[in-house]
């Protein structure tokens, strides 16, 4: 089974941190040999000058350890006409496509990740070159859902789609009210690399941090854009630092393609006087995230919309509570109080009270780690290629099905 999986999210050597979720998906799910990547970048005369952080120039074709993947460009134009991205993606996306099939990788099927416009470009490459297609949901469909054209381009995907995968059961309601069928949809989480994601002495993961010793902690971690919701930190951190003195804040990110809120967080944090206490710590190599989720006290994320948020298990996997909001599946990954506690995304006082008990609290670490040990990116992976297996074996008895009836006639 050849597997061609369809993202414009995934990690490139601009943007190493992006899609992170997606490639460790795929790395566990499928054999190099079998798996071709496209990952299309935007792009638009000038576009690098006007949001350089998020429209890396990129040659057409690189290496990533043993996964091949094609980096086509599409035309988008930053901040407007969205609703024909799928479009341009798909018609940019045609050519990459039809060169992995005269190179022989002749794929059973396109795995896609994010129901727009990934999924839509998806579809209809499906429809060219007959193929059947998996859509993975992703959590941008919740906002993109308040757009009719892209509503209605995203209930397209998922009728056409042969399988809908879901990471939360809140996107699993969200694609059945889109009209994917109950039968043809599965909800399957993100998972975690416990391996890599493993408690490490705090004292051990400051030191190369250049963090102190005896400092309580807190780190965010994600995109600065205002859905990760870091401002909400920025405000509630006087409060904090007045019941727990001395305590710091690190935000772990950089700008991202929803929007960059450096110079706003900056302008907070010097507003109410916290340069010493609250620091953006700039975008950082995956590898060295199990050191900052070690060094943590506390991993602090006030999002107010995911899918399934890796980073949230990977500080439970790191044996670091956790306080964050009830989106994606949260709820579902902080599932009890010996791990950490979930507070409304609009709920400030509650929000600073979970921080200030969080941080005074003595927890138990290996407690916290054990509360996602079941759930490894090989669990994850293995279910996700039972659906590729299913999908593909019932295309093609689709295909006898119509030879035979085409042999009668």
């Amino acid at each position: 089974m050849k597997i061609l999986s369809f993202t414009t999210v995934y990690p490139n050597a601009a943007q190493p941190g992006v899609g992170v979720f997606v490639r460790e998906r795929l790395r566990h799910a499928a054999r190099p040999a079998n798996l071709r990547v496209v990952a299309p970048v935007p792009w638009f005369p000038f576009g690098h000058r006007i949001t350089p952080q998020t429209r890396p120039r990129l040659s057409s074709r690189i290496e990533r350890g043993e996964m091949e993947v094609k980096h086509p460009r599409f035309f988008s134009v930053p901040g407007v006409f969205k609703a024909l991205d799928g479009l341009f993606l798909f018609l940019s996306s045609v050519a990459a496509v039809r060169g992995l099939k005269r190179e022989g990788f002749d794929f059973d099927l396109i795995d896609a990740h994010f129901a727009y416009p990934d999924g839509f470009a998806a579809v209809l490459l499906g429809l060219l070159f007959r193929r059947p297609v998996v859509v993975t949901l992703r959590g941008t469909e919740v906002p993109l859902s308040a757009y009719r054209l892209r509503r209605l381009q995203i209930r397209f995907v998922l009728r056409r789609a042969s399988r809908v995968v879901v990471l939360s059961r809140a996107l699993e309601a969200l694609a059945r009210e889109s009209g994917a069928a109950p039968e043809k949809t599965v909800r399957i989480p993100n998972g975690v690399d416990g391996a890599a994601f493993r408690p490490i002495q705090r004292e051990e993961a400051r030191r190369p941090l250049g963090l102190p010793a005896d400092a309580r902690i807190v780190v965010s971690a994600g995109g600065l854009c205002r859905r990760k919701g870091h401002h909400r930190l920025v405000e509630i951190w006087p409060k904090v630092r007045r019941e727990v003195p001395g305590a710091m804040l690190l935000i772990v990110g950089g700008p991202t393609a929803e929007g960059d809120e450096t110079e706003a967080l900056l302008r907070m944090i010097g507003e109410r006087g916290l340069g010493s206490d609250v620091r953006l710590a700039g975008p950082r190599p995956h590898e060295e995230m199990p050191l900052w989720l070690s060094a943590a006290d506390l991993f602090v994320l006030a999002t107010t919309n995911e899918g399934s948020c890796n980073v949230v298990r990977e500080a439970l996997s790191c044996g670091t509570p956790v306080v964050t909001t009830p989106v994606g599946d949260n709820a579902e990954a902080v599932h009890g109080p010996a791990c950490g506690v979930l507070v409304r995304p609009d709920e400030t006082a509650a929000l600073a009270r979970a921080v200030i008990e969080g941080l005074t609290r003595v927890w138990d670490r290996e407690g916290v780690r054990s509360s996602v040990a079941s759930e490894s990116w090989d669990g994850v992976a293995a279910r996700v290629a039972d659906v590729w297996r299913s999908v593909a074996n019932v295309d093609e008895e689709e295909v006898r099905v119509l030879e035979r009836s085409q042999a009668r006639s």
